[in-house]
């Protein structure tokens, strides 16, 4: 996969989290410290392939919208309070994105060298590319061999 832009969501004031980043290899959250004096901040990276269920909605008792992250590796649900629900919609569709690009990188196999020549003799055989086509992509893949 092509390195992504980093993509963040800024969550509300009064969230325990201060933000969270997509990043190439994963969500990252950051807490925020449970000192008000204190600017520590704690980083947690949860791995798109960890993330089961992504929601967002506003919350039964607050007027902030939420992100609902429901994660297989942690076993918990992560709750982050946003300021607002366009920037919380746009975000999840990316996340969204991210989970479905590497969940579906994961279940299609890699193929061999041979089976593109394989695939690339098949459409020269049928006529979608001419030889002069086919030789350029063989000696591309014999380069990678």
């Amino acid at each position: 996969m092509k390195k992504e832009e980093e993509i963040s969501l800024p969550c509300n004031h009064n969230s325990n989290y201060w933000n969270a980043i997509l990043k190439d290899e994963g969500l990252c959250i950051s807490l925020r410290s449970n000192n008000p004096l204190s600017d520590t901040v704690k980083s947690e990276l949860i791995k798109y392939q960890d993330i089961l269920n992504v929601r967002y909605g506003k919350g039964l008792l607050s007027k902030w919208p939420k992100l609902n992250i429901e994660t297989a590796a942690t076993s918990k649900k992560i709750e982050i309070n946003v300021a607002g629900l366009e920037i919380l919609q746009e975000f999840v569709d990316k996340l969204n994105f991210r989970i479905f690009q590497v969940k579906n990188k994961e279940n299609t196999p890699e193929k061999s060298l041979a089976d593109k020549l394989k695939e690339a003799k098949e459409l020269l055989d049928i006529g979608a590319l001419s030889q002069d086509e086919f030789d350029e992509i063989k000696q591309k893949y014999l380069k990678e061999f």
